[in-house]
């Protein structure tokens, strides 16, 4: 009878519970010390119980609906149980292929979403050229939370949403979508990891006191608020529309005069759109208006200056950082793009120990963007250079050996971890990986062809 009951995976839940959902599972779960961790008729409507089950090394979970278990979307309708993958079978398909599928696969998703988000932002700029401020708000909202939902879906999927900009011109409708992307990455892994804290810190408190523990569901942020602040990245700098082009586009440094015209895209012209609109979301109105705050005390030219940084939501700030990264790592009609990985480096070491929540929103960010990138092309300390396929472990692919010369044939993905690094292989960090676009030259044909969009 057990054998018949439905399991699904514990990653696969925490995902429906991101979205909205809720889930019940119609029957007690212990770990394998038998200690019960999650009780079979508690409606979870977040994801911090199942984070803590997926802790006790959980990777599935029966769902009894005979027992009131079940799964429902974020309107409460009921879902279908998720088909289990079917098994592997030996010989059919490679790691490396079945790799570079899904990044394939997804890179193609992204650029589908790329192309939508770029048409919605386009358009609600030119209605407030034509009209003087009025645009329609509806598909923006439609649209960002389609990019929210396949964001959270997928850690990675902002690297491919994101890319370096070669027409200038775009660079206010790229850049929205871009500094949308990364933020959401960054906020939903500084959400999930202070709000984890947070919980580890009031069970531990429990057990010190001698109380049973109630696997606490803190949440710095709920779903609904994390897509009403994913709106406001996107919708940040939206003020520049009405700001003199060519001063935006500029060579040489501005005059005071014109630095007063650009702020004014966040102090006044943010603020006034939105009025116009009515559009009054404390998220949005003041990551509009805030984004170019101080984050610390001495920091120089930011705006307005009567905020003090304690003052700014950590989502601000988490929108401060993708547009520093995103504005150093793209290609302008006045500079050109930098490696991301210098500017990550650059980033972190700008705004680290300066107060302890803004060293978690680091900490997210330098996780989010990833200190080697997927796309990006590292060299080992043994001479090879490698592909990142992964900027967990980091996961890799030689594509030269020893010697530097190219490798042709597939090879093997290997995990760049700590064995490999006691056996004396490491990436060399005196020379800076090479960013994706640069990357994409040198790579072999197989990763080319199936890497392309």
């Amino acid at each position: 009878m057990a054998a018949s009951i439905p399991k699904v995976s514990i990653d696969k839940l925490i995902e429906i519970v991101k979205l909205g959902g809720k889930i019940r599972t119609g029957v007690d779960i212990f770990n394998k010390q038998g200690r019960l961790i999650l009780e079979k008729d508690i409606l979870v409507k977040d994801s911090s119980p199942l984070l803590n089950v997926k802790k006790f090394g959980i990777t599935t979970i029966p769902i009894v609906s005979a027992n009131a278990g079940g799964l429902w979307d974020k309107d409460g309708r009921p879902l279908e149980m998720p088909a289990e993958p079917p098994p592997k079978i030996p010989g059919t398909t490679s790691e490396i292929d079945h790799k570079i599928k899904e990044i394939s696969d997804l890179k193609k998703a992204a650029s589908e979403k790329y192309k939508k988000a770029k048409v919605c932002i386009k358009h609600a700029l030119k209605s407030i050229q034509d009209t003087g401020g009025r645009f329609d708000f509806e598909p923006i909202e439609d649209t960002v939370t389609e990019l929210f939902d396949f964001i959270s879906k997928n850690d990675t999927a902002f690297s491919y949403l994101t890319r370096e900009i070669f027409s200038y011109d775009d660079y206010l409708y790229n850049h929205s979508i871009n500094v949308c992307a990364i933020g959401t990455v960054v906020m939903k892994k500084f959400n999930e990891s202070f709000s984890a804290m947070v919980n580890n810190h009031l069970n531990n408190s429990q057990a010190h006191a001698g109380e049973p523990a109630t696997n606490q569901s803190f949440n710095f942020f709920m779903t609904d608020e994390l897509q009403d602040i994913s709106i406001g990245f996107f919708m940040h700098d939206m003020g520049k529309v009405l700001v003199d082009r060519t001063i935006l586009n500029k060579t040489g440094k501005l005059t005071s005069s014109e630095f007063e015209m650009v702020k004014a895209h966040s102090t006044y012209n943010g603020i006034k759109l939105l009025d116009q609109n009515h559009l009054v979301n404390p998220y949005i109105c003041k990551i509009s208006r805030l984004h170019h705050c101080k984050l610390f005390d001495d920091e120089e030219r930011c705006y307005p200056e009567s905020k003090p940084p304690s003052e700014i939501p950590p989502y601000v700030k988490v929108c401060k950082l993708a547009d520093i990264f995103d504005a150093m790592t793209t290609k302008r009609s006045y500079k050109d793009a930098l490696n991301p990985v210098g500017v990550v480096t650059d980033i972190f070491h700008k705004y680290a120990e300066k107060d302890h929540l803004l060293q978690f929103i680091l900490h997210s960010f330098v996780k989010a963007v990833g200190i080697y990138p997927p796309g990006s092309i590292v060299s080992l300390t043994n001479g090879q250079l490698a592909y990142v396929m992964d900027s967990k472990g980091p996961a890799l692919i030689a594509i030269t050996d020893i010697n530097g010369q190219a490798l042709k044939a597939k090879q093997d993905i290997f995990i760049l971890d700590k064995k490999a690094e006691n056996n004396g292989l490491k990436i060399d960090r005196r020379k800076p990986p090479l960013a994706p676009v640069s990357a994409y030259k040198i790579l072999p044909d197989y990763l080319k062809e199936a890497l392309q969009q």
